[in-house]
């Protein structure tokens, strides 16, 4: 499971955040890459290619893979990408090269310097994968993409709530958004913290607890549409989404999947990019502390 976002403010911030949600633990690696370099698909099937922009990615590192795996990162143009999990029917019989999944934010990251050559760069390209993803893209001026894959075809869709989940697909969760459009940040006839009565809190009353995918969605676009604008700066907004994560993300022990005994589903890793300063935090679980790199 995922959760990735972005807040911004025209001429102040465009900051993403982002959660992964896994039950088998891994080890993540933040890498940079500089301009010029030519990646090769991991496919081994000779198709390269040269990227245009210095590059920073975050990657899980698998034991049964043979090489850490990117799925989260940002260019010098300030290109973002996230993917996560979700139902996916990849083209396959396209004219163009084949690539795999596990190249996917390489592939994008090196060669968008803006959102509207996303839907060209892939309108011939093949994807062989066993993984299956969508992907969520920002740019440090506000706008945001979500590519997703059915029957074989590619399909960008502008995203003005600026969030991405998993299941459903982007349609169904925006179409969901009208089940709390009477949702709001104050309650007519609400008790306040000064009233002397110890019951409050009934703003947003109605939106949903879980850590369902829906759930997520719903709560983080509300937390952002009723949030952001009363954020200042950076630094704000930096605090924020990282608040904002936060309340998307699972601790060990509450979800088991499918059976008392399984396996924690839990938030590995969380994310924030500062797309306009380059920079990159990663905080995995367990550590108290933020990692920071500089693209």
């Amino acid at each position: 499971m995922c959760t990735s976002f972005l807040a911004y403010k025209s001429n102040l911030f465009a900051i993403t955040g982002r959660s992964l949600d896994y039950d088998q633990s891994n080890s993540y690696k933040t890498i940079i890459t500089p301009t010029g370099n030519v990646f090769s698909s991991v496919l081994n099937n000779g198709v390269t290619w040269t990227s245009l922009y210095k590059i920073c990615t975050v990657a899980s590192v698998v034991s049964d893979s043979n090489y850490p795996i990117p799925f989260e990162g940002m260019n010098s143009v300030g290109i973002s990408i996230s993917g996560n999990l979700a139902n996916a029917q990849y083209p396959t019989s396209k004219s163009g090269n084949v690539i795999s999944s596990d190249d996917f934010v390489n592939y994008i990251l090196a060669q968008v310097g803006n959102l509207n050559q996303v839907s060209s760069l892939l309108a011939n390209l093949n994807i062989h994968s066993k993984w299956q993803y969508h992907y969520i893209l920002f740019d440090s001026s506000g706008n945001s993409l979500v590519i997703e894959f059915k029957n074989g075809e590619v399909i960008c869709t502008p995203n003005k709530t600026k969030v991405l989940t998993n299941n459903p697909d982007l349609n169904f969760q925006l179409e969901n958004q009208n089940n709390y459009a009477n949702c709001k940040n104050w309650f007519p006839g609400a008790t306040l913290p000064d009233s002397g009565d110890q019951f409050h809190g009934q703003g947003m009353f109605g939106i949903p607890g879980d850590w369902m995918s829906t759930s997520r969605f719903t709560r983080v676009n509300t937390m952002l549409n009723y949030s952001t604008n009363l954020v200042t700066g950076v630094s704000e907004a930096i605090y924020l989404s990282k608040k904002i994560i936060d309340s998307a993300s699972l601790i060990k022990g509450i979800d088991c999947g499918s059976s008392f005994s399984g396996k924690p589903i839990y938030t590995q890793i969380q994310i924030i990019k500062d797309l306009i300063n380059k920079v990159i935090y990663t905080r995995e679980y367990g550590v108290s502390d933020w990692t920071i790199n500089n693209l």
